[in-house]
């Protein structure tokens, strides 16, 4: 049964500064130990266990995280299904056009349908049932006015679609013919479309395998496995070369892999 939410935990236990990271998906994410630092509009907003990051689609993030007594510890959650046609009509126009940090102080409602979600992820849930603890989850956050914040549009946009689709096999070998095929389109017609969208297929590529890069380490990390060497890592997200992957990996993000190993490394 496909889960209509994806999970992931980050660690560190040394600062971590990441530039550019991309948001395919709208997404929440709740810190548990340490402190986020997120730049945003030229300011500096902090996250902690009191509030939650609103991360919605094409907003790459910037941030340091922050651990306290040797301990960073987050939890991401990214919505695979938009709410429902009843909600999506509750937001306004006038909402969606304003413009706020994207940060909600977290209540015993919302934690309560946080709690739900984490929970519904690890169970085989039909699809009917899954929207169901979903959109009571949207209506917490419309009713502190947050919905509006993660989903701007009614539909997802092609780029969402196209990196959910690479994200099952990252370490698989896309062109663009066979990627386009599965949209049932045409490359010309489908690079034009994700040309609208400021958009290329090898960015988004790109973007997934380095996401997918640190998900590896991280959940290597979690299972306290022996860490990967970059020539495995670089093979399980697609690419051949080592030091060409290390070399997106440190552009992408702005640290190189060694630099963002040590932060993990226990």
């Amino acid at each position: 049964m496909s889960s209509l939410v994806k999970i992931d935990r980050y660690y560190s236990h040394k600062p971590q500064p990441l530039r550019n990271v991309p948001v395919f998906t709208p997404s929440i994410i709740a810190v548990t130990a340490g402190v986020k630092h997120l730049q945003w509009q030229g300011q500096s907003l902090r996250f902690n266990r009191l509030n939650w990051l609103l991360a919605a689609e094409n907003q790459p993030l910037t941030f340091i995280n922050e651990p306290a007594q040797d301990k960073f510890q987050s939890v991401q959650i990214s919505f695979k299904s938009l709410p429902s046609s009843a909600l999506l009509k509750q937001i306004s126009t006038a909402d969606k056009e304003l413009l706020q940090p994207p940060s909600i102080e977290v209540n015993d409602n919302l934690k309560f349908a946080w709690s739900q979600l984490i929970a519904m992820a690890d169970l085989p849930l039909s699809t009917a049932a899954q929207q169901y603890y979903l959109d009571g989850f949207y209506q917490q956050l419309h009713e502190v006015g947050a919905l509006s914040q993660l989903f701007a549009d009614e539909l997802f946009s092609l780029r969402q679609k196209v990196s959910r689709y690479l994200s099952t096999d990252p370490a698989n070998h896309h062109s663009i013919e066979s990627t386009s095929a599965q949209f049932a389109m045409s490359p010309a017609t489908f690079m034009r479309h994700l040309s609208k969208e400021n958009a290329s297929f090898r960015e988004i590529l790109a973007e997934v395998r380095m996401l997918n890069a640190i998900s590896i380490m991280q959940s290597v990390n979690f299972r306290k496995e022996q860490p990967l060497s970059q020539l495995e890592l670089a093979f399980r997200c697609g690419y051949q070369s080592e030091s060409r992957f290390s070399q997106r990996f440190k552009a992408q993000f702005g640290v190189s892999l060694k630099q963002y190993q040590q932060t993990i490394a226990c």
